[in-house]
């Protein structure tokens, strides 16, 4: 199974920072999720805009097919690429991604097209699991740009909250920066974790 990791977006509210390249607890977010998935993954997949800044990581990065159709395309493009028959799917702007969370995904059934976790009652399509045959159902509503515009057209399973919290109690997993806010809140609960001895 592949891993893939979105790294598209125009990071506006960051004044145009790449968010691959922020750094949290002294690893830049595409150091640290990598490293993170290492143990459970033998072929990663950034798809990105820009290979230019990976190029160092020894791992394949491709472009969306079509630029500013948003995480919908980057998702299409990534299942295209991929070499396997299913693919977990995170964005490099959720650095905090559980290992034990992934996991935990990765035990979706076969007869499932998507393993899809919830937190606070969403949820969370870029911390999840997707077959290859989803592919001509997203490329059906491409134009809609929402990943979850395609569920209704495949068999979507969820993890519900409560197993989230087995392995992941505070949602780490789904914190994403897409504000100074947002990275600063990050950085904290890092330093927090780090204090702690848990980072």
């Amino acid at each position: 199974m592949d891993a893939i990791i979105l790294a598209g977006g125009s990071a506006v509210r960051l004044g145009g920072a790449n968010k691959a390249l922020l750094q949290v607890g002294g690893e830049r977010f595409i150091d640290r999720i990598l490293r993170t998935l290492a143990p459970l993954f033998h072929s990663f997949t950034i798809v990105s805009s820009d290979p230019r800044p990976y190029r160092d990581l020894g791992v394949r990065v491709i472009a969306d097919e079509q630029q500013g159709l948003g995480p919908l395309m980057g998702l299409y493009s990534g299942l295209k690429a991929s070499r396997g028959e299913a693919s977990f799917v995170t964005a490099v702007d959720t650095p905090l991604v559980s290992a034990k969370l992934v996991e935990r995904l990765l035990q979706t059934e076969d007869s499932c097209d998507a393993m899809v976790p919830k937190w606070n009652g969403n949820p969370e399509p870029l911390c999840a699991v997707y077959a290859r045959r989803c592919l001509p159902h997203v490329e059906r509503v491409l134009e809609r740009r929402r990943i979850v515009s395609f569920f209704p057209l495949v068999r979507v399973c969820y993890l519900e909250e409560s197993a989230v919290a087995e392995v992941d109690p505070l949602g780490r997993s789904f914190l994403n920066v897409n504000s100074p806010a947002d990275y600063e809140a990050l950085r904290s609960v890092v330093q927090d974790d780090q204090d702690a001895g848990r980072a």
